[in-house]
C-alpha cells in the first residue's frame, strides 16, 4: 500500500532532491531522513531492498529498550526473563510483518518507547527530543509525549506519598476515589511546583513547536487529508480491547487468578456489568464506521455488530485485570486517555494504529514466565507464519486496480 509512496519519496531524498512531496503522503519525513543517514550514499544504494533493510535497525533498538523499560517498570524481573519477553514483543505480529516493508511503524514504536525509557531515568531533555523524533514519523505521537510527561509527574511522588493519593487500579471501588486521586496527584504537583515545571518544560516546549506545526499547515496530516478527516470513531477503542485481549491473552492467563477473571456476580457488579454494556451498545449505534470490506460483513445485519457487544465488555474486562493488578489508577487514566485521543479520530480502521498503545499495555502489565510466554511467543509465530504465507500465496486482482493485490494486516 504506503511502501509506492515511501519509497519514491526516500528515493528523492537520496538524490538530493528535499523539495519535491508527493501529495498522497500524510506523515513527516523522518523515515526518509534516517534511511538517508543509515545509507550515506547516493540514490543507486537507495533500492527497495536497502531501504527496507534500514528499516530493520528498528526491531534491534525496540528489543533493548523493552528489556529496559522492563527492568524500570519490572525490578524484580530477572535479566534473562526480561529478554524474554522483548524477544516475544519484537514477534508481535503487526510489528513484525511491516518490519519487513519501508513503513513509518517501526522507528514510530522505536522512538516512543526510547523517548520513555530517557523519562523513566530522569533524562526528560532526551525524552522530548526522542519524542520530537517519534512525531516526524506519525504525528499522533504528540500524544504519547503526553502520556509520558503525564506518568513522568505521577513518579515526583515518594512512593508512600503517592499511594497515599494514587492506589492500584485494582483496589479502587468507586469513581469518588478517581475523583479523589485527581484531587491528591494535583495538590501533589503544586507542592512539587519546581520540580513539575522542570520536568514539564522540555514536553512543554515540543507541544508549542507542534502546536505552531499545526498553525502553519493548516492541520496535523500532511499533504491528502480525504482519508485522514477526523471522526468520533468511539468504536476504534472496542476493537482496540477485543484485539489486545486476544494479542495478551496467554499473558492475562499466566499473570491474572482465573478467580479474578470470572468472579461470582453480586447485585453490584450486575447492575455495572449492564450499564457499561448499554453504554457500549450506543456508542456500536452512534459511532461505528466501516470502511473496509472485511467490517462490512458486520453492517450488513445490525445485530452482529450488538452480538459483539458482550465480547467487547469481556475483552475490556480482561485487559483491565491485567494492568490493575499492576498499575496505579491514574496511571491507567493516563494511558486510557491516550489510547482513546489517539484512536478515536481515526476513521480508518488500521491494526497498524494498534502498536505503539499494544506494546505500552503489554510492558506495563503484570509480566508472564516460563510456558506462558512460550505460548506466547508460539502464538505470535503462528499468526506470523499465516500472514506471511497469505502474503506470498494468496495474490489477487481488483477490476479497478492495476497490478496484483496481496493480503496484510
Amino acid at each position: 500500500m504506503d511502501e509506492i509512496f515511501h519509497i519514491p519519496q526516500a528515493q528523492r531524498y537520496c538524490a538530493g532532491d528535499y523539495w519535491t512531496w508527493d501529495p498522497k503522503l500524510t506523515t513527516p519525513p523522518g523515515l526518509y531522513v534516517i534511511s538517508n543517514l543509515l545509507l550515506m550514499l547516493q540514490r543507486p544504494v537507495c533500492s527497495t531492498y536497502f531501504l527496507r533493510l534500514t528499516n530493520l535497525i528498528y526491531p534491534c533498538i525496540i528489543f533493548f529498550t523493552t528489556a529496559s523499560l522492563l527492568k524500570q517498570l519490572h525490578p524484580h524481573m530477572t535479566r534473562r526473563d526480561r529478554y524474554a519477553t522483548a524477544a516475544v514483543a519484537i514477534t508481535f505480529p503487526i510489528l513484525w510483518f511491516f518490519n519487513f516493508m519501508y513503513y513509518t511503524d517501526g522507528g514510530s514504536v522505536a522512538f516512543v518507547l526510547l523517548s520513555w525509557l530517557a523519562a523513566k531515568k530522569g533524562h526528560h531533555f532526551l525524552s522530548a527530543v526522542g519524542s520530537a523524533i517519534a512525531v516526524t514519523f506519525r504525528q499522533t505521537n504528540i500524544i504519547w509525549s503526553l502520556f509520558i510527561v503525564g506518568t513522568s509527574l505521577l513518579d515526583l511522588s515518594s512512593p508512600a506519598k503517592r499511594r497515599s493519593f494514587d492506589p492500584k487500579a485494582a483496589f479502587v471501588r468507586s469513581p469518588l476515589q478517581i475523583l479523589a486521586s485527581i484531587s491528591g496527584f494535583v495538590k501533589a504537583l503544586l507542592s512539587n511546583f519546581t520540580k513539575t515545571v522542570t520536568v514539564s518544560l522540555p514536553y512543554l516546549g515540543l507541544l508549542a513547536g507542534f502546536v505552531s506545526f499545526v498553525r502553519w499547515n493548516g492541520g496535523i496530516v500532511l499533504g491528502d487529508r480525504s482519508n485522514h478527516v477526523p471522526v468520533l470513531h468511539v468504536v476504534q477503542l472496542f476493537y482496540f480491547v477485543a484485539f489486545s485481549a486476544g494479542m495478551s491473552l496467554f499473558a492475562i492467563l499466566g499473570t491474572v487468578p482465573m478467580a479474578r477473571l470470572i468472579r461470582r456476580p453480586t447485585l453490584k457488579s450486575t447492575v455495572f456489568t449492564l450499564a457499561s454494556m448499554g453504554i457500549v451498545a450506543l456508542c456500536v449505534q452512534k459511532f461505528t464506521h466501516y470502511p473496509f470490506y472485511l467490517w462490512r460483513l458486520f453492517s450488513r445485519k445490525d445485530w452482529i455488530r450488538y452480538a459483539l457487544v458482550p465480547a467487547y465488555a469481556a475483552a475490556a474486562w480482561c485487559c483491565w485485570q491485567a494492568l490493575a493488578t499492576e498499575q496505579t489508577i491514574l496511571w491507567v487514566l493516563i494511558y486510557a486517555t491516550a489510547t482513546a485521543l489517539t484512536l478515536i479520530p481515526s476513521p480508518l480502521l488500521e491494526f497498524r494504529y494498534f502498536i505503539a498503545p499494544y506494546l505500552i499495555y503489554r510492558i506495563s502489565m503484570r509480566q508472564p514466565r516460563g510456558a506462558w510466554l512460550l505460548l506466547e511467543l508460539l502464538g505470535y509465530a503462528a499468526i506470523n507464519v499465516t500472514t506471511l504465507w497469505l502474503f506470498m500465496n494468496r495474490p489477487f486482482r481488483w477490476a479497478h486496480e492495476d497490478g496484483v493485490q496481496r493480503f496484510m494486516w
